[in-house]
């Protein structure tokens, strides 16, 4: 007897997506456990499931917060926050301006700024953003910085590391989630999966969706999204001349060459508006502030 599993994305909760996809693999388990179908249509399954876990979230926005909590408490005992309260206050004022006009604005965000060498940014699940300080110095306008702030602000809007993990782990982790198993085993795979640094591989479609987020969310902001475009021809030209200067970023940026053109693609079908703002005097004096 032949039976034919489908997968929909109209889910409406990470728990409806929880009992959903365990629930097909509990079917296919217990198919094959009556004679009703061969292994390869268990594979078959198996392998379904796991291309739909590859846009899917299973966690909550509490457990993303943890998730995002417990990696936060360790990444920030090797790395020096910067402190200066001109600087970290209007880095803080320009993402959540930037995050009231997002479209994930119902949990609460967090941004520091990062005395380290090299331009990057990343963001951690949570709504945690953290911003180099060479990355300010490197962007020309306010808009630029803009840009790169709404781009980490995708990644949350997104869910692009909660996702990884599901991915990752997909199955395993439905098993526990659902029946509510020993925690140990899963709090093992999380502490792994921060370990190997999962959280920043994001797939090429999840780099695009988050510049299309970030061009929306400072577009929506009332920013000219053009920054976008321009801080990637920046860190092109110092790829160039400064490699070692945007290492970090590369590692957890990719940087295809069409991304500045999608961006700008992106940005001509956005509908005309006037009084899209590109420096602001604040941004330039942070920028005489930390030369």
């Amino acid at each position: 007897m032949k039976q034919a599993y489908h997968l929909h994305r109209n889910f409406t909760s990470p728990l409806s997506i929880r009992k959903y996809l365990f629930t097909v693999w509990m079917l296919a388990i217990l198919s094959l456990s009556v004679g009703c179908v061969s292994l390869n249509t268990i594979g078959q399954v198996g392998n379904t499931v796991i291309e739909e876990l590859s846009d899917v979230n299973i966690f909550t926005d509490e457990e993303e917060l943890q998730i995002g909590q417990a990696y936060v408490a360790e990444h920030e005992r090797g790395i020096k926050i910067y402190t200066d309260p001109v600087v970290t206050n209007y880095i803080n004022d320009l993402g959540q301006y930037l995050v009231r006009h997002s479209k994930r604005n119902d949990i609460p965000y967090t941004f520091k700024v990062v005395d380290t060498k090299g331009i990057n940014a990343y963001a951690i699940p949570g709504g945690f953003i953290y911003v180099h300080l060479d990355l300010i110095r490197a962007a020309k306008t306010e808009s630029e910085l803009a840009a790169v702030l709404g781009h980490e602000i995708g990644h949350i809007v997104g869910r692009h590391s909660m996702k990884q993990l599901t991915q990752v782990y997909g199955l395993e982790l439905l098993k526990q989630l659902i029946l509510d198993e020993d925690d140990s085993e899963l709090k093992k795979l999380v502490a792994d999966v921060l370990a190997v640094g999962l959280l920043f591989r994001y797939s090429r479609d999840h780099e695009r969706e988050s510049d299309f987020y970030g061009v929306e969310n400072v577009y929506d902001a009332g920013i000219d999204p053009e920054g976008a475009a321009l801080f990637f021809e920046t860190l092109r030209a110092k790829r160039g001349s400064e490699p070692s200067a945007i290492e970090k970023f590369v590692s957890t940026h990719p940087m295809p060459n069409e991304r500045v053109l999608n961006v700008r693609n992106h940005i001509s079908k956005l509908p005309p508006k006037s009084g899209l703002r590109a420096d602001s005097s604040r941004f330039r004096q942070i920028k005489r502030r930390i030369r």
